[in-house]
């Protein structure tokens, strides 16, 4: 029986942010575009197919972000990778899901517990009272935790305080504006903030039934699915869905197709982790966010955080300040990094440059 509990019960959750995460303005450095981003009229989701009945689900950007999620058909039912951010996102995957086979979801994966990879869990449990949940113990210990990040239950109040005042700003900023592309664009952001809001109001925060301490394997009528628990990266508690016979991973935001979200993380441990997932015989990714990517990628993607703390050490070691470090560090990594960190009109490498050589002074030099 699933855990399904009312936003009541649990009263007593975007530009650059302080370490601290605090309000609306910090999600935008992990999953939200910036308000005045341009937003898509297509489908929230583009369903991908990856291998024989895996599908990857890509979000379309928008100001609401949605995670990606993987779909894994079986003989006789249905895996999902990461549930979105919101319960109308989740219906709407699903639906697609009811076009291509009848056969029950019995499983939904939660890679870790940030609020744009679990919200829509209720979606699928109202319609499967049997639905299995499964994330890490970390994952679901975070899902309750009052200062967990940017997710869990808690993180939904926060959002509920915040929202209210992010739909202000765009208000205003929408009769500030002259330029008619800027006005449309932040209309429609108006509109998917304030439907949010909305869904937030009546959210059923569904936690996970079956957590995992260490890697476990699934057999699913005709799969064989690896949950590989390989240490702290983007989370304590990430969880890498890995299918060894097709060779595709999901990844959660552990890798994806931008620049990392690292207030969250463990900096040193997330290099680890991805030096482990080298050594799984695999060849494509399905990404937390982006596209569809090879194991080309994870080298970039790993690079960038080997240089960057490597950049940052250095620095502290020959006595420069944060300051100077967030004026220098970003010249000197760009050659081979901003190109490839700057593909979407969101997580772009000069917006995020900054902060995440904060958090990596602050992750690993302080407390080192």
């Amino acid at each position: 029986m699933h855990t399904d509990w009312t936003r009541r019960q649990f009263l007593a959750r975007v530009g650059i942010a302080a370490a601290a995460i605090q309000t609306l303005d910090h999600l935008d450095l992990c999953c939200a575009l910036a308000g005045d981003a341009r937003t898509t009229g297509k489908d929230l989701f583009e369903l991908q197919p990856v291998a024989d009945g895996v599908y990857a689900a890509i979000a379309t950007t928008q100001y609401k972000v949605n995670s990606n999620a993987a779909v894994i058909l079986t003989n006789d039912g249905v895996v999902v990778v990461d549930s979105h951010s919101k319960p109308s996102a989740a219906r709407a995957l699903y639906h697609e899901i009811r076009g291509m086979t009848k056969n029950p979801v019995r499983k939904v994966i939660n890679t870790h517990f940030h609020w744009d990879h679990w919200q829509g869990n209720q979606v699928y449990a109202a319609e499967y009272p049997g639905l299995e949940i499964i994330a890490s113990e970390g994952t679901k210990e975070n899902l309750t935790k009052a200062e967990a990040g940017v997710g869990g239950v808690p993180f939904i109040e926060k959002q509920l305080a915040a929202l209210p005042k992010e739909i202000e700003k765009l208000k205003d900023d929408m009769t500030r504006t002259t330029n008619a592309d800027q006005k449309a664009r932040l209309e429609a952001n108006l509109q998917q903030a304030e439907a949010y809001l909305d869904e937030l109001k009546t959210l059923k925060p569904t936690l996970p039934t079956k957590t995992l301490a260490n890697t476990m394997t699934l057999h699913e009528q005709g799969r064989e699915i690896q949950l590989l628990l390989l240490g702290s990266g983007h989370t304590n508690g990430d969880v890498y869905v890995y299918l060894p016979k097709e060779k595709v991973v999901a990844t959660g935001d552990a890798v994806i197709d931008w620049m990392p979200f690292i207030n969250d993380g463990y900096p040193e441990e997330w290099v680890q982790a991805l030096t482990a997932l080298e050594k799984v015989d695999f060849t494509q990714m399905i990404l937390g966010h982006g596209e569809v990517a090879t194991k080309e990628h994870l080298g970039f993607f790993k690079g960038y955080l080997t240089d960057l703390i490597a950049s940052v050490k250095k620095a502290a070691a020959e006595g420069g300040t944060l300051n100077e470090m967030q004026k220098t560090i970003p010249d000197q990594l760009a050659l081979r990094y901003e190109r490839g960190m700057s593909k979407y009109p969101l997580g772009q490498y000069r917006d995020r440059v900054g902060l995440n050589i904060e958090m990596v002074y602050q992750k690993v030099v302080k407390k080192g």
